[in-house]
This record gives C-alpha cells, sequence and structure tokens, in this order.
C-alpha cells in the first residue's frame, strides 16, 4: 500500500493509531520533511497530506509512492493479540462461574427434557388432563426456569465483554473513560 492511499484513508484520523504500522509510517514522513515541519506522533492524516503537498514535486514524488507494508504488520500484531489473549488465558483459568453456568444449564435442559417428554407421553396416551395440566403449568415452569436462563444469558454477555477488554488491551486501545463511558458499561 502506497502513502498517499494510507494518509487518503486515514483523513482526520491519527495514522498511528489507525493503521498497523503507523509510527513507522509518520518517521518515515518526517525523514523527507524539513526541520521546522516535522509531524508530531499523533499526527493525522490530513496534517501529512499537507505536510507532503508542501514539499518540492521532487521530494513529494519520493515519499508519494513509497510503499508500506501494511498487510504485512497488519498480520503481525493480529498474530501477537491472539498470543497475547491466549497467555491470558492459560495462566487465569476461571472456575467458579463455569461450573454455575453448567449446573444453571443442566437444570434448564432437564426441565425443558421433563415437560417435553411429559408432553409427548400425554399426546401418545391421548391424556388430555395431562396436557392440560402441562400446558396451563407454564406460569410455575417460568418461574422455575427463567433465573437459570438469566444466569445463563449474564454469564455468556459477561465472557463477550471480558474477551473484548483482553483483545482491546491486546491491542493497546484505551479503556472507556468519561461518564458517559462509563455509563455505557453499566448499562450494557
Amino acid at each position: 500500500m502506497d502513502l498517499w492511499d494510507i494518509v487518503k484513508k486515514v483523513g482526520v484520523g491519527a495514522i498511528s493509531t489507525m493503521v498497523p504500522g503507523g509510527p513507522l509510517i509518520v518517521s518515515a514522513i518526517n525523514a523527507v520533511l524539513p526541520k521546522g515541519s516535522k509531524l508530531p506522533e499523533n499526527a493525522t492524516g490530513e496534517q501529512a497530506q499537507t505536510a507532503i503537498q508542501n514539499l518540492t514535486p521532487k521530494e513529494q514524488a519520493s515519499i508519494k509512492h513509497k510503499q508500506f507494508d501494511v498487510q504485512l504488520t497488519q498480520i503481525k500484531e493480529t498474530h501477537l493479540t491472539a498470543r497475547t489473549m491466549l497467555e491470558t488465558e492459560a495462566i487465569s483459568p476461571h472456575s467458579t462461574r463455569p461450573k454455575i453456568a453448567l449446573g444453571a444449564f443442566y437444570v434448564v435442559s432437564t426441565i425443558s427434557l421433563l415437560v417435553t417428554f411429559g408432553w409427548l407421553y400425554a399426546v401418545v396416551t391421548a391424556d388430555t388432563a395431562m396436557m392440560d395440566s402441562i400446558s396451563n403449568g407454564w406460569p410455575w415452569l417460568a418461574t422455575i426456569t427463567l433465573p437459570f436462563i438469566g444466569w445463563l444469558n449474564r454469564y455468556f454477555g459477561i465472557l463477550a465483554k471480558e474477551q473484548k477488554q483482553k483483545l482491546d488491551a491486546a491491542r493497546n486501545l484505551p479503556s472507556p473513560t468519561g461518564i458517559k463511558d462509563m455509563l455505557k458499561t453499566f448499562v450494557s
């Protein structure tokens, strides 16, 4: 990917955070720029475009079409991210929550199977009283199973959030800050 395509894609975003290997790209641009007009580390794509356009045509040509291996850097960063996540998982095994979730799954699945087989038995034996009692017993069954279903739902939601947090940490993405972001984490 050439430099001109990269800075056009990034636009007002910071090159160092939006592009894999972004700091290397900023330093390559700074190598060509005169001392007084060097780009900051968190330079945006627009700042880079402006700086490049202020160069002489010969200097522009030397840097505009310089190739950067963004895809290779992205693959390396993805590999490091996955490796970090796997190493973290290996040293911090969860023990209690998965057992609670498994127990909740057993309760919900057992009740569901019992109700289903009871209904099938009532249909096969043509026992209308049993079919009516199973059909009318849904509030009682909901009272028993809904807390377990809620636990399962919450457990898998927590796992998804933990994986996202680990992935964000491995990518060096900022964690939520400010009242608005904190409220979002509490509400979701």
